[in-house]
């Protein structure tokens, strides 16, 4: 029990406040209790009406149906005699039996207007966190489906075709591919056509993230696990994505120590953070990729044979751009349009004899080089059409991929290098009669600048040398 002494100071503080309104009326009905809140909201005088019967004051209804039922009214309006509307609590006091022994009301605003503010500001405040909820979701969401995947020849509609079908199933799937062939594209739609396309989708970039700091991000810690460590500890990347998809991008690149850790979320489908002792069960879907043969690095012992079938439940190989030519006049297409759209780029076609250049080249980058490329040389040119004067250098150099399928017996050999005598005698000459003048010696020639830059590259022709 509190004692009187140190309830009084309370008691005199209640009846001091301004801010809110408190009245008490005792079981016959008188008011006993009014403080100063009450007077100023109300416009009634505490003077004029503590001492009397609660029938005195506007709205005595309801304190009356407070009595006789003994049910509260709860957020009510209650219009005062200065023309304001407050909102008031009006509660029955119980004692130990449950019998009414008083009433008191609790009047919390001067006017219903600030009742309007606040409440304004609520529903402002739950817009605010649904739209940052619906960002945060967008953040953790894929970005593509399989409608962006730009290409009609036969190898990429297989692909395509494999790789939806293993969308509806909740098997871990591995893709893979060389560099810049589309490899997080196609976790996105894999994703994107899952069950889980409403759930996160996390990616894990293994080479950019430490070793010593991976198994932390993957899976969490616990306050206190390490130093350095965040005060509230972490929620791990696994637990993000709990009900959704995980992309492990460049599976090659994980730590062997972490592996075995791994393999046995995959399996338990349960992780335990830094420093607890403690597991959660988790559920995903699991998308990994590499550009690395993970067999060979089963062979060389760098990587986990049994995590490696683990992963590999089902695959996807993504096809290079080299073995689907086909598909670069949609790609280039594509890629010109998108940069009209978002740097108001002017270029919208390219030209015949630029075309057959790309064609020719073997794209080791893959689509990635080829959208660098066209990107440089839309940026730079500023024309609308593309030609072979805009194309960089390296393009025109016949590459050594191709090369190495040629037939390599003496006489083939042979016949090589007389047409490179050839053609390095032929350019030595132009050059010397047109005094080094590219233009004029490209004009002769009938070739571009630029492959004349690239071939007195390969030939290693110099000025000096040629005088």
């Amino acid at each position: 029990m509190i004692s009187m002494e140190t309830a009084l100071p309370i008691l005199k503080a209640i009846g001091n406040n301004d801010c809110i309104g408190v009245t008490l009326i005792d079981k016959d009905g008188t008011l006993i209790f009014r403080n100063k809140g009450q007077e100023e909201i109300s416009g009634i005088k505490n003077a004029d009406v503590v001492g009397k019967h609660f029938s005195v004051l506007p709205h005595h209804r309801e304190l009356e149906a407070v009595f006789r039922t003994g049910a509260p009214k709860l957020g009510l309006p209650y219009s005062t005699i200065l023309g304001t509307q407050a909102i008031v609590h009006r509660f029955p006091l119980c004692d130990e039996e449950n019998k009414v022994i008083g009433v008191m009301t609790i009047t919390i605003f001067r006017d219903a207007k600030d009742m309007e503010k606040i409440l304004f500001k609520y529903n402002l405040m739950k817009t605010k966190l649904s739209y940052y909820e619906e960002e945060v979701r967008k953040l953790r969401s894929a970005t593509y489906s399989f409608s962006n995947i730009i290409g009609n020849s036969e190898k990429i509609k297989f692909t395509i075709k494999v790789a939806k079908k293993y969308a509806t199933s909740n098997s871990p799937v591995l893709i893979t591919g060389e560099s810049g062939t589309g490899k997080e594209l196609f976790a996105h739609a894999l994703h994107l056509a899952s069950q889980r396309k409403l759930e996160p989708f996390v990616v894990i970039n293994c080479p950019s993230i430490p070793e010593e700091l991976l198994e932390s991000e993957l899976f969490g810690y616990k306050t206190g696990a390490f130093s350095g460590a965040i005060k509230n500890g972490k929620v791990g990347k696994f637990e993000v994505a709990n009900k959704g998809t995980i992309f492990l991008d460049e599976i090659s690149a994980m730590s062997p120590k972490l592996q075995p850790k791994l393999l046995r979320v995959l399996q338990d489908h349960k992780i335990e953070r830094l420093g607890s002792n403690q597991y959660v069960e988790i559920d995903f879907k699991v998308i990994s990729a590499t550009n690395k043969d993970l067999k060979d690095l089963v062979d060389q012992g760098r990587f986990r044979e049994d995590l490696y079938y683990r992963l590999s439940v089902l695959s996807v190989d993504l096809p290079p751009l080299r073995d689907r030519k086909e598909d670069l006049s949609p790609l280039i297409e594509h890629f010109l349009e998108s940069f009209r759209e978002e740097s108001g780029l002017a270029t919208r076609e390219i030209a015949p004899d630029a075309l057959n250049v790309l064609h020719q080249w073997h794209w080791p980058g893959n689509v990635r080089e080829l959208k660098n490329v066209l990107e440089r040389v839309a940026t730079s040119s500023g024309s609308k059409r593309i030609g072979i004067k805009d194309l960089p250098d390296y393009l025109f150099l016949k590459s050594s991929f191709l090369a190495k399928d040629e037939e390599t017996s003496p006489e083939t050999n042979l016949l090589r290098r007389s047409k490179r005598n050839l053609e390095r005698n032929m350019l030595q000459t132009k050059l010397s009669k047109h005094n080094w003048n590219k233009s004029r010696t490209a004009n002769e020639l009938g070739i571009s600048r630029p492959l004349l830059y690239a071939l007195i590259k390969k030939y290693n022709l110099k000025e000096s040398n040629i005088s």
